[in-house]
């Protein structure tokens, strides 16, 4: 059964539990110098799958920069009162030396990030005052709202650059009608080959 996205999004925000957590070496010119707090992208598919009851999409597009691979990663979940994405990239050098290949590394990197963006593991982010050869990581309570500054919402009027919820859902309900339009005519248009 589908979860409501507040429902979801309250889940997020509670700190991850210490048996999902694992520590990696930090390096600082090519020399470790500590190590930091991180949830392998496995576990955060299980978490995800645990909050959201399974209903959440990731979407991939891999794009290369000179000597990086470059993943752009959208995260949606699936609610009883609607849906919402957040979109992140992570990136590698092409030629990985460490563990792993650069495809999957960055992979890993976009999807922490986009759980992020949710709140899922938002706190292993804040990086803390510490000054010790410890992690530099701590873990903070959960913030009332992802992290993330509540923007107030602007009249309706559309030139001021902020819209709505409600005008939000209609513009993007119609961007995705008139994809699906362009979609269906394109079906619909023979092409030279069917003609031939």
């Amino acid at each position: 059964m589908k979860r409501t996205i507040a429902e979801i999004l309250a889940d997020f925000e509670k700190p991850i539990e210490r048996e999902y957590i694992n520590q990696k070496p930090v390096f600082s010119k090519k020399q470790e110098s500590g190590k930091v707090d991180y949830v392998a992208w496995h576990t955060l598919c299980r978490l995800l799958n645990k909050h959201t009851n399974g209903y959440w999409e990731w979407r991939l597009r891999t794009q290369f920069m000179g000597d990086r691979t470059v993943i752009e990663g959208s995260l949606t979940i699936h609610g009883s009162d609607g849906s919402l994405t957040r979109e992140a990239t992570g990136n590698e050098e092409s030629e990985v030396d460490g563990y792993g290949d650069p495809s999957s590394n960055a992979e890993a990197m976009a999807l922490r990030r986009c759980c992020a963006k949710f709140g899922l593991g938002l706190s292993l982010w804040e990086k803390g005052k510490s000054t010790s050869k410890g992690n530099g990581f701590k873990q903070l309570p959960p913030a009332s709202t992802n992290g993330f500054k509540q923007l107030a919402a602007a009249p309706s009027n559309e030139s001021k650059g902020t819209l709505t919820r409600e005008e939000w859902e209609r513009k993007f309900k119609k961007q995705q009608q008139a994809e699906f339009d362009e979609e269906t005519q394109a079906c619909l248009t023979p092409s030279i080959g069917d003609l031939c």
